[in-house]
């Protein structure tokens, strides 16, 4: 199968296609169609699959479990309602979950809330981290990047390019470790960290 996401008249939806053929095999409704003023509208994000369950953030903020094979929802959290998500400028979510062994991790940005661990199987939240404001460059909340893991100096860690910059957490607790507020613009902070060994490497535009 190939999952992908798309806008269609009545909705945004996740889409699984046959690999061979590109038949449709199932789509599931996710959210509202998102028509950007400034001619940049569709979902920003990709699927994540593990087995048997798929994970979706939608342009609403709408994190879907879905089954893979059937596109039947398992469970849905909004990251405004459930955890006062907002993003660091106009444009909506771009996140693509990160899976972790019996979890699901994804960044809603809100203030109490900036990254969230959730049971992958039943959306039981696990931890909710709150980054402190780690500079003045950029701005609060959520940017447009995918969660990497880091073993960095022999510590499991979430590694996240957000409004304010580069941030770390503790896997096992949530526990914030270290921020990198030089590599924020307040504009959109949008490519995914590198980890290479216990190096992390992160870049904006917008001229910074």
């Amino acid at each position: 199968r190939i999952f992908s996401m798309g806008d269609r008249g009545d909705g945004q939806y996740v889409i699984a296609l046959d690999e061979e053929t590109g038949k449709p095999l199932w789509s599931t409704r996710i959210g509202s169609v998102h028509n950007d003023p400034d001619g940049f509208s569709g979902p920003r994000g990709t699927p994540t699959v593990d087995g048997a369950l798929l994970y979706a953030v939608g342009t609403d903020g709408i994190l879907v479990c879905l089954e893979s094979a059937t596109g039947k929802e398992r469970w849905r959290k909004d990251f405004q309602r459930d955890f006062g998500g907002r993003m660091m400028s106009q444009w909506p979510w771009a996140e693509s979950p990160l899976v972790d062994g019996d979890r699901v991790v994804v960044t809603p940005g809100g203030a109490r809330a900036g990254i969230v661990a959730m049971e992958k199987t039943t959306g039981k939240e696990i931890w909710r981290a709150a980054i402190p404001r780690i500079g003045s460059q950029g701005a609060d909340g959520a940017g447009y990047s995918s969660i990497v893991i880091s073993n960095g100096g022999a510590v499991k860690q979430y590694i996240q390019l957000m409004g304010r910059g580069l941030v770390s957490l503790r896997a096992s607790d949530g526990w914030y470790m270290w921020g990198n507020n030089a590599v924020a613009n307040d504009i959109a902070n949008i490519s995914t960290p590198v980890v290479k060994g216990n190096y992390v490497f992160a870049s904006t535009g917008y001229g910074t």
